[in-house]
Formats: C-alpha cells, sequence, structure tokens
C-alpha cells in the first residue's frame, strides 16, 4: 500500500492491532480514533483486557518521527495523560530513528513504525521488535527537499499556496532553474502534497509539507552574530530599520518581533533580524557591543537569499515571511514553540482556506 499522510491514521491502528493482538489472552480490544478526553483529543484510544484487567492505550500519531515531532508527540501524551493518569501512551509515526525511540522511552512511553518495529512496556506487558524492513525510513531524495535551492521553492509554495504553479513562473519565482523544480515537483507529487492540474500544480497538502520542512530545518545554516545594546526591544528594531536604510543594507525581522507583527502572543527582549551583506562587513556602522553571552540583538547572515522571499513592511520594519518565522520560531527556547503555533493558527492556516 502505497503511504500518504491522509490514510496515516488508518495504518496506525492496523500497526497497532496486529501488534497487541499477538498478545496472550488478549480480550476485547477496541480501537476508536480521535477520542475525546475531557477538553483533548487522542489520535487514538485502544482498550483491551488482559486477565480481567482493563488497559487503555492512548497513541500519538505524526506524520514524520523527526525528534523534533517525537518531543512535541510525548509533550501531547504528557497532557493526555494528565487526563487519563492509568493510560500508557505510545507514539506512532512512520519511521522511529534511534535517537526518537530514547526520547520516548526517557519520559515512560512506548513507539511503533509502520513497518512494525515497536518497544510497548506496560503493566505486564514487554513487545519490542526490531527489524522489520522500513520503506520510510529517511532516503538521499527527501533529504534533496530541504536543501538551500529546493526550499526556495517550498517557500513560494507555501506563502502563495492557493496559487497553481506553472514550472516556468515558478523557477523565475523562486530564483532556480527549471530542473530543480521539476525534481521537487516529482518528489511532492510522490508524497502527494501537490496535485497536477491543467493549468499548473496546486499545494494540496500545505500542512504535512510545513510540518516535514519544519523537521527537516537547519537553522544552524545561518552565520550568527551577537549584540547587546542598551534600549527596549521596539528602540532597537528602529535603529536597526535605519541603519539598513542608510547603508541600503537588506535586512528582515523574524522569530519573536517578525510574529509579533503578524500575530502578537508574549513579549520578547531579544531582537533576532536577518541581515545581508554578512554582520562581519557592517560592524563599522552598527554601534553594537559584541557579546558570548546577555545578548539581546542576535544578527544572522542567511544561509541563501530565499530566506528574504516574501518579505513584507509591517509597522515600520521588513518582516521575513509568516513561514519563515514559523521556522525560527521553531528553534527558539522561552515560548518560541508555543508563539509558532498562535502564528500558524493566526497568520498561516488561513492563508490555506
Amino acid at each position: 500500500m502505497k503511504f500518504t499522510g491522509t490514510n496515516i491514521e488508518k495504518e496506525a491502528e492496523q500497526v497497532i492491532r496486529t501488534i497487541l493482538e499477538k498478545i496472550p489472552d488478549l480480550k476485547d480490544l477496541r480501537v476508536k480514533q480521535q477520542a475525546r478526553l475531557k477538553d483533548m483529543l487522542a489520535d487514538l484510544q485502544i482498550t483491551f483486557r488482559k486477565q480481567d484487567a482493563k488497559q487503555t492505550l492512548l497513541v500519538e500519531v505524526k506524520f514524520s518521527g523527526q525528534p523534533r515531532f517525537a518531543q512535541n508527540a510525548v509533550n501531547r501524551l504528557l497532557a493526555l495523560k494528565s487526563q487519563s493518569p492509568d493510560a500508557y501512551g505510545v507514539f506512532i509515526a512512520p519511521y522511529i530513528s534511534g535517537t526518537t525511540a530514547e526520547i520516548c522511552k526517557n519520559n515512560g512511553f512506548g513507539y511503533a513504525d509502520l513497518a512494525g518495529n515497536c518497544w510497548l512496556n506496560f503493566d505486564s506487558v514487554f513487545i519490542e521488535r526490531k527489524g522489520n524492513p522500513n520503506r520510510f525510513s529517511e532516503k538521499r531524495e527527501l533529504k534533496s527537499l530541504f536543501k538551500p535551492k529546493a526550499e526556495r521553492i517550498l517557500r513560494v509554495l507555501l506563502c502563495e499556496p492557493r496559487r497553481l504553479w506553472l514550472t516556468e513562473e515558478l523557477a523565475k519565482t523562486a530564483n532556480v532553474s527549471l530542473g530543480q523544480v521539476s525534481n521537487v515537483r516529482k518528489l511532492l507529487l510522490e508524497r502527494e502534497w501537490v496535485a497536477d492540474k491543467k493549468r499548473g500544480i496546486e499545494l494540496t497538502q500545505p500542512s504535512q509539507l510545513l510540518e516535514a520542512w519544519t523537521g527537516n530545518y537547519q537553522p544552524g545554516r545561518n552565520i550568527r552574530s551577537d549584540f547587546y545594546l542598551m534600549g527596549s526591544a521596539g528602540e532597537i528594531e528602529l535603529l536597526i530599520t535605519n541603519i539598513c536604510k542608510q547603508t541600503q543594507t537588506r535586512y528582515a525581522f523574524t522569530g519573536f518581533p517578525g510574529a509579533a507583527r503578524y500575530a502578537p502572543f508574549t513579549t520578547y527582549r531579544t531582537v533576532t533580524v536577518y541581515m545581508d551583506p554578512p554582520p562581519s562587513k557592517e560592524r563599522d556602522v552598527l554601534p553594537f557591543k559584541p557579546v558570548t553571552s546577555g545578548a539581546n540583538i542576535r544578527i544572522l547572515s542567511p544561509y541563501d537569499e530565499g530566506i528574504f522571499y516574501g518579505t513584507q513592511y509591517i509597522q515600520g520594519g521588513m518582516v521575513a515571511s509568516p513561514v519563515q518565522c514559523y521556522l525560527d520560531l521553531k528553534d527558539e527556547k522561552a515560548r518560541g514553540e508555543e508563539a509558532a503555533e498562535a502564528l500558524l493558527d493566526k497568520e498561516i492556516k488561513p492563508s490555506w482556506q
């Protein structure tokens, strides 16, 4: 069966059923999708009896088994367990890496992949299966989707999600070759994230594409320089804006200051900004003190010009696209995850409608 994001919960249900049905003396196995636990929903709720004792499993299913998504799933399972303390949590994804497996174990949860490899340890049940060939493991061709020039195409698709794109138009807009568009288009079609229409390709699964990209995004490719300056975030942003105007330097606020202009969520003290050319060549005009700790200014020299696609002038400054701000927030500590989800709900998801 061909894997698609639209049937992953059904596949996860089949996998966990197959695993559990081999438990001796198991009775009354029942699976419920999107089960409500007070004010939360579990992707799957599984109940059964073993030796007359009732067991409940709560399952979180993700399109990606990358460690970042595993940690999100663990957080979700912890929240679900607060509603059902006696239940056992399980994370299911197409492929589970060694790092992801450890994240689950360290938090007291089990895991399974869509090939049937698993580790479950609750009450008197212990099941561990290894070595089943997994056709969903990370492949080089998938990783090629998240190289700089391929990412330019992803940005264009996600920033203008309702537009139909001809190959030539997409190549010109993303500033890549026709061959690059063709390769990315093939990979996206295989995963059913886009559809071929008469008037061009259409992004049909923006959520799945963004989720996969987030799991593979590498913010460390940017060159980061940390600085400190007395003043509020607003004062610093105004100063940066004026300096960039005077020096004709391309820039865009991202992370918390970027997201605050789209979907205000929380206060912040650190100003994060992309600046081109590299900060090292502009330090003579920057009245900031380089620091190794306690920075309240982070200047990023972008790893690729695609970073600046979709920038907008908002509230007195240039701001990276909502998609770029979302990617950068996902790497932020101190409520970065929450701010990213607020940006997703208030700004990005509505553009998909």
